[in-house]
């Protein structure tokens, strides 16, 4: 067994991380945080804190100009093929096919992330069911509403069962329903397939309901990290400030 003096491996490590466009725009300044393994983790910020720019760079689309990514112990910079077959990750844009019934976009998406066909199919049903998409499948997929397109997006991302799983502002424009619906279902995410879930948004009541921890940003830097509630008392002037 391990010991109990072992520490369990951190998903994600930002080290003073600055990113400067050519343009001489500065998206982050100095950003350090930690995310546990298998935890929901928020970075929450108003719109021009830097959110996107470190989705970017978490998902090997950029590269810091300065500091250090360190993803599943690896540095992120000198191993983005490998972080690749880590991470899935959920734009706001959904990316299904409405021409294509529920189960051929996730069996489309599981021939993407190469995953041997028996398998597939298995996790497939699992999915299906975890996420209760079964109602669905009588449907024409360009009939769904908008909360269950992403509900069968995220499911879609899973098929390659990711290590970490990246959303940017899942629930954005969702009503009261909808967006508890997402939350059950992040939750079922970490719970049942153990995936380290790391999500955006500008909602303070979305962090507190679903995030084990949270780093608040703002203009590039860490304002704060930790879990929510611990964070509220000494910061609630900074909070107010998003």
């Amino acid at each position: 067994g391990v010991s109990a003096g072992c520490p369990t491996m951190l998903a994600l490590e930002s080290r003073t991380q600055t990113k400067r466009y050519r343009s001489g725009v500065c998206a982050l300044n100095g950003l350090s945080f930690t995310v546990a393994g298998k935890e929901i983790f928020g970075l929450l910020g108003p719109n021009g804190a830097g959110k996107s720019t470190l989705l970017n760079i978490l998902t090997t689309y950029f590269k810091p100009t300065d500091g250090e990514v360190v993803m599943l112990g690896k540095d992120l910079v000198q191993n983005p093929a490998w972080a690749r077959t880590q991470i899935a990750c959920v734009a706001q844009q959904v990316s299904i096919d409405a021409h294509l019934s529920l189960k051929v976009n996730m069996l489309f998406q599981s021939r993407l992330y190469r995953v041997e066909g028996a398998t597939a199919k298995l996790r497939i049903e699992r999915l299906i069911e975890a996420f209760d998409l079964k109602d669905y499948l009588k449907y024409p997929t360009a009939s769904f509403s908008g909360g269950v397109k992403r509900r069968l997006d995220i499911a879609m991302n899973m098929v390659s069962l990711p290590t970490i799983l990246f959303l940017d502002e899942p629930t954005v424009g969702m009503d009261v329903h909808s967006r508890k619906a997402m939350w059950e279902m992040l939750e079922s995410i970490r719970d049942e397939f153990g995936t380290t879930v790391f999500l955006t948004t500008h909602y303070l009541e979305e962090a507190d309901a679903l995030c084990d921890s949270v780093c608040v940003m703002k203009q590039g830097r860490t304002l704060a990290q930790g879990p929510l509630h611990q964070l509220r008392a000494s910061f609630r002037q900074n909070l107010l400030l998003i």
